[in-house]
């Protein structure tokens, strides 16, 4: 009978989330990692040379993932307006299946390369990213403080995905009623904002006469 080798590596990467989990990067002992993973602290050093590259191994290979999908869903969302749907979903679908990671990188990553993460995903990755789309579907510069407000409502619904008590499949089925409402959402905001400028244009050349 062929036994399955014990994957040593996989074992102190699903201790190592489990304890980064519950005591943060700061509080987690190596040792506790270790003894989840029913390994000796001479197998950790076989694999890693310190804590935060453990840390750094659980998050990197979602991070690179999750940057290649949310580029492709930005790049649809520029071509066609009528995709949100399908890309909030995507993006929804994705963040839901890597509950842990965010919430390492959002609540225990003090300590770490990744400590305030979460604000700059907001102000590197989705303000500039929504700005893009708004200004490109309404050929004009929309006021950057209606791009942030969106963006602050929107990530306040994904923390709730990640860190609200559901289960997969409740997770599945708020995931389609949120896409359809955020789609709905995006093309509302947008007739509005150009009825607006639409409305703006109109009384400056009514004043220019």
């Amino acid at each position: 009978m062929n036994v399955k080798s014990f994957d040593i590596r996989k074992a102190l990467l699903e201790s190592g989330k489990q304890e980064f989990l519950a005591r943060g990067f700061k509080g987690a002992s190596l040792r506790a990692v270790c003894k989840r993973a029913e390994v000796t602290t001479g197998a950790f050093y076989s694999y890693f040379d310190k804590k935060e590259e453990l840390f750094a191994a659980i998050i990197d290979p979602m991070l690179e993932e999750y940057y290649k999908m949310y580029d492709a869903v930005f790049r649809r969302s520029l071509e066609d307006i009528k995709t949100n749907e399908a890309n909030e979903l995507a993006a929804i679908t994705f963040i839901s299946a890597h509950r842990d990671e965010f919430r390492l990188l959002f609540d225990c990553s003090e300590g770490t390369k990744y400590e305030g993460f979460k604000q700059k995903l907001i102000e590197e990755v989705f303000v500039p990213t929504y700005q893009a789309c708004f200004d490109h579907y309404l050929q004009t510069k929309v006021d950057p403080d209606i791009v942030r407000v969106f963006v602050q409502i929107k990530f306040h619904e994904y923390m709730e995905l990640i860190f609200g008590d559901y289960t997969t499949d409740k997770i599945k089925k708020l995931t389609g009623l949120y896409a359809a409402f955020a789609d709905a959402g995006v093309e509302r905001i947008v007739q509005i904002l150009q009825d607006t400028s639409a409305e703006q244009k109109h009384d400056e050349e009514k004043a220019d006469n």
